[in-house]
């Protein structure tokens, strides 16, 4: 009974090894790993269908150690250090994986991940892991690192790059050398808000916080302080780098330096505005000496009794206030290189309509101005030539009439010509009249006035008279 028992318990030993030995063998028939046994001479004893598979080798082109480093690695040099290598993994009995590119069967090169296990009686196994594309992925992203990384020192700006957040895990040279550092690793680590000067920290987080909400803030201007503690000012453009589900992974911020720029423009602004005082300043004397000419002008007419005398002092005295209210109207405006046209001829028919007043007429002076702005050159002739054009009609327009109409009208054409005229239902003019040929001194001043316009004269004598000025803008 006894040895029945013992015979039952040897079977199922028996048949338990023979379950665990076919486990084993489709473990090692069926693994994606290629496996290799190798005995304490350096025979090959067994392969499995993976290695073949990866490598193209069979055991029989490879019966033992020789002739796989001879095959696998061509190369004598590469194969004496990987040899090297191995002896010394065999010799300390560290299991290590190892990396190597080798040639298989029909040419192909190939990165295989090797790792060797030894075993009591001298015996080894070795697998093979293909990392083929494993390994070309990596060199991809080698690659793709270095042309950005390229791209990144060839900006001329400065590119800094933090973690999500604000810890700084890159800096371009240029970063470096503008903050005064000797190398990036003085700067990688910091805190991004580090470098900026402490009055606008407050500023700088709420900046940070519009970059998580819109993804990006270019052109915002900011001070930092460099290593030696000196300020300059940049202007930086900032965008979130987001991950696969949206959140930021990083951040990356361009820094341009324009502290110059700033001190050139600040400069600029106080040259100019020491240039505007000037320019105020002369207009303002000009303005008080052309107010003093025309003052003298006046006493000198109420001095004189010759009636033609009183004339030509008359019209001097609207000539000259003319030439006044274009340097008045200067201080008055917002820009020192224009000047509004339609106040300018406002004032100008207001002066006349006072000076040539005449209790016994009625005479009524509309205007239709559109609101056009000229430079003091094109400005000044068009003053002069409605002054003129305006005193003429109040001398002589109404001579034998007791009311009557003057328009003053301002527009621009089509074309974009400025159209100026002066026009009255008065007597009218001569039907052969003539600026050019005419010999008053109002005429020849009209006509010299419209030459330096580089305009045109048009007169219509129907019902009045219409004196139309056309010229460019």
């Amino acid at each position: 009974m006894r040895s029945k028992k013992l015979k039952d318990k040897k079977t199922a030993r028996r048949k338990k090894g023979t379950i665990s030995d076919t486990i084993y063998k489709n473990l090692v028939k069926h693994s994606p790993y290629g496996l290799v046994l190798i005995d304490s001479f350096g025979r090959w004893l067994f392969t499995n269908p993976a290695f073949t598979e990866i490598t193209g080798y069979t055991l029989k082109d490879i019966p033992n150690g020789k002739a796989w480093m001879e095959k696998a690695f061509p190369d004598e040099e590469k194969r004496k250090e990987i040899i090297a290598l191995w002896k010394k993994d065999y010799e300390e009995g560290i299991v290590k994986d190892r990396e190597f590119e080798v040639t298989c069967k029909n040419g192909e090169k190939k990165w295989l991940e090797m790792r060797s296990t030894f075993l009591p009686y001298s015996r080894t196994i070795v697998s093979f892991h293909d990392i083929t594309e494993r390994k070309a992925l990596e060199e991809a992203k080698k690659k793709s690192e270095s042309y950005y990384q390229a791209l990144l020192e060839a900006i001329p700006d400065m590119v800094v790059i933090t973690d999500p957040n604000g810890f700084i895990t890159y800096v371009s040279d240029s970063t470096t050398k503008f903050l005064g550092y000797n190398s990036p690793d003085e700067i990688i680590g910091k805190f991004n808000q580090d470098f900026f000067a402490p009055e606008e920290l407050e500023r700088i987080q709420q900046l940070g916080s519009l970059i998580q909400t819109h993804g990006f803030l270019n052109q915002q201007v900011a001070t930092v302080v460099r290593k030696d503690g000196k300020r300059r000012i940049v202007e930086i453009s900032s965008a979130m780098v987001p991950s696969f589900q949206g959140q930021p992974s990083a951040y990356i911020a361009i820094l341009r330096d324009i502290t110059d720029r700033i001190q050139l423009e600040n400069d600029l602004r106080q040259m100019l505005k020491e240039k505007e005082i000037l320019i105020q300043e002369i207009h303002h004397r000009v303005k008080n000496n052309l107010q003093l000419v025309h003052s003298l002008l006046r006493l000198q007419y109420y001095k004189s009794t010759n009636p033609e005398v009183q004339t030509a002092l008359k019209d001097t005295q609207s000539r000259v206030r003319a030439i006044a209210l274009i340097y008045e109207s200067l201080l008055r405006a917002d820009r020192l290189d224009r000047i509004n046209l339609k106040i300018y001829l406002d004032k100008i028919v207001s002066h006349l309509a006072a000076i040539y007043h005449k209790k016994e007429k009625n005479i009524e002076i509309l205007l239709d101005l559109e609101e056009i702005y000229l430079d003091i050159s094109r400005a000044h002739p068009s003053g002069l030539i409605v002054s003129e054009l305006v005193s003429n009609s109040l001398k002589y327009a109404f001579a034998n009439r007791e009311k009557g109409t003057i328009t003053v009208s301002l527009h621009k054409n089509d074309e974009g010509k400025i159209v100026l005229s002066v026009r009255d239902n008065g007597s009218g003019l001569p039907p052969d009249f003539d600026f050019k040929t005419s010999d008053s001194l109002g005429s020849q001043i009209v006509s010299d006035l419209v030459k330096q316009l580089n305009g045109s004269i048009v007169i219509n004598s129907d019902q009045g008279t219409e004196i139309t000025i056309i010229f460019s803008a």
